[in-house]
């Protein structure tokens, strides 16, 4: 049975149960975690962002640079074949040859008019194109060059012919191509050959401008930070559209690179950037785009400001949700902690107010139940101890010093047999036996046949003192007499029958005692032919037994509000006194405990 000293314990172990779960300050490990949860997979979904922007760009500027560098080499290949085109169309002209191919004479008229021929022949062709710097004609057996610039026309007689480009026409017999950054041009020379002897009697030479091919340089550098070169074989610069900018890639170590590289890539990954290359005509030249690894950066960064924008907010945003949502978890359990310590104040009197429906609710529910069971549980705890109490106090007021009565009545007893008075000795001797019994017995408990020897024993007195005026019946089924019964239970019955049905009576008084089993239980009647019990009476006496939360107040004897009290506070409240009575018809009462077998007798 749950003792009132143990109720704080429970309730601190409760409490240190619900505080072990909060150790560590749960609004912060709530915060925390929400924050973690929140920020965590946010951080790496900006950097997954960050690195799909950075390869997606990566890949745009790739495919793009690529369909452009293709478009770019034909479009130079197609601009230089335009140019050498010119040499071709120079050709063409039947009295070219034998113009360069007359030798000095005094024929100065002729020499006019072969010189006038030449010259218009210059003009003819630089004037047709626009990007020409210089067209000249050479003429081996002279040694004589003829060239047009934007400046004049002018002949020149060349001394030292190895310094010149036209003596390479002895080598290569087709056409030379040369070019310098220098002079950001380009320049084509062809070799004249007559027909009949297949002998080399001059060439035709024009410089090139190189901005013929800055519109696709300017379509190239579709990104501010790129740069546009044109390489020979060599990976010398051959032209540079922009001359404030150095090259930041050393086209000497890669030139290897792009003359190896496949015929479908058109890109490569340097550390300094990524270098774009398309060869152009028959290989001689080299466009080259060079975009820094910078640039691919710099295009991420818009991505990483708006994540990190968009992170900051989140963040902040996850910080105000996290402190609403931990104060808004936290505080009733905080409140809850509070009124387990006010209960473990002995303060029962707390209740929790909610309307929440969650498991939160359902805690301050439950606590709030748990407290008024709590509460119920040790009023009736002390209820019932209170009435234990009266109950052994009433008991113990009833054997009023019974070893000295005991021992006097043996005395008394003696004297009687010394001086042959039986009958005092049988009334002395049973009352003897009925203090033997209420001094020598241990503990509560008794078996059903010693307290009927009780009862008999008190019966035998009563019927000595009323001098044959009483007529009792007792009977006990087979089998109940080993059964357990709190002691004093039947007697005090017995003696109220006496005290309050027989003493006002007149005639012949008659008490039944009948203890038998009824399945499970064991039923003890005791009946009265007194005069009853008054029906108001009867209906405030029932009241009493049934409410235990009513003082005890019996006056000198234990008392039939004692006898149930005890049979409920032993057995439960399902068992007890079961009365009936009427006015002039006598009274029965009925004892109804559980057939339980005595341990120790």
């Amino acid at each position: 049975m749950l003792k009132i000293t143990e109720l704080p314990i429970r309730i601190r172990n409760f409490q240190q149960k619900i505080l072990r779960k909060l150790a560590g300050n749960i609004r912060y490990k709530l915060m925390f975690l929400l924050l973690s949860v929140m920020i965590f997979p946010l951080l790496i979904l900006i950097i997954f962002s960050i690195n799909v922007s950075q390869r997606n760009y990566e890949k745009e500027i790739i495919s793009s640079n690529e369909s452009r560098i293709v478009l770019a080499g034909k479009y130079v290949d197609e601009k230089l074949k335009e140019s050498d085109k010119i040499l071709f169309s120079s050709l063409l002209d039947e009295k070219l040859i034998p113009s360069i191919s007359q030798t000095n004479d005094e024929n100065t008229p002729l020499n006019f008019s072969t010189l006038n021929y030449i010259k218009d022949k210059l003009y003819s062709i630089y004037y047709r194109n626009e990007n020409l710097d210089r067209f000249s004609i050479y003429s081996k057996e002279k040694s004589t060059v003829y060239s047009l610039t934007a400046e004049d026309f002018k002949v020149s007689k060349i001394v030292n012919l190895s310094e010149t480009n036209w003596a390479k026409l002895g080598v290569n017999p087709h056409y030379i191509f040369e070019s310098k950054d220098s002079k950001q041009s380009f320049s084509l020379t062809r070799s004249i050959i007559r027909f009949e002897d297949r002998k080399i009697v001059g060439g035709v030479s024009i410089d090139v401008n190189w901005n013929v091919v800055d519109n696709v340089i300017e379509m190239l550098e579709s990104e501010k930070e790129s740069s546009v070169y044109l390489l020979n074989n060599q990976g010398q610069i051959i032209y540079n559209p922009n001359h404030t900018k150095t090259p930041s890639v050393d086209f000497q170590k890669i030139i290897k690179q792009i003359n190896n590289s496949k015929k479908d890539v058109y890109y490569l990954n340097d550390k300094s950037g990524y270098i774009f290359f398309q060869k152009a005509f028959n290989q001689k030249v080299i466009i080259v785009k060079v975009i820094p690894k910078t640039l691919i950066m710099n295009g991420v960064t818009k991505t990483l400001i708006y994540a990190i924008i968009i992170g900051v907010f989140s963040i902040i945003l996850t910080i105000f949700l996290s402190i609403f949502i931990s104060l808004r978890t936290t505080k009733p359990i905080i409140h809850l902690v509070d009124a387990m310590q006010k209960v473990e104040e002995n303060n029962f009197d707390i209740r929790i107010e909610t309307e929440r429906s969650d498991e939160i609710g359902l805690l301050e529910k439950r606590f709030t139940s748990m407290v008024y069971q709590i509460n119920e549980l040790i009023e009736k705890e002390y209820k019932s101890e209170i009435a234990t109490k009266e109950a052994q106090f009433k008991a113990l007021q009833a054997q009023i010093n019974p070893h000295f009565l005991y021992n006097t009545l043996q005395l008394v007893g003696g004297m009687a047999v010394a001086h042959n008075a039986e009958r005092i000795y049988r009334v002395i001797s049973a009352l003897s036996d009925m203090f033997r019994y209420i001094t020598g017995k241990q503990g509560d408990m008794v078996l059903i046949e010693d307290e009927i020897e009780h009862i008999k024993n008190y019966l035998y007195i009563q019927n000595q003192r009323f001098d044959g005026k009483i007529e009792t019946d007792i009977y006990i089924e087979e089998g109940t007499e080993r059964y357990e019964i709190p002691m004093l239970t039947i007697q005090p019955l017995v003696e109220n029958a006496f005290n309050h049905g027989f003493e006002p009576k007149v005639g012949l008084w008659k008490l039944t005692v009948e203890v038998q089993q009824v399945f499970d239980d064991i039923e003890i009647t005791i009946k009265d032919n007194g005069v009853g019990i008054p029906e108001e009476k009867l209906r405030t006496l029932i009241s009493q037994i049934n409410d235990i939360s009513q003082p005890l107040n019996t006056k000198g004897s234990i008392g039939i509000k004692n006898v149930a009290a005890r049979i409920g506070l032993y057995f439960g409240k399902e068992y007890g006194l079961d009365i009936s009575s009427g006015v002039g018809h006598g009274t029965q009462i009925v004892i109804t405990i559980p057939a339980r077998m005595l341990l120790e007798v």
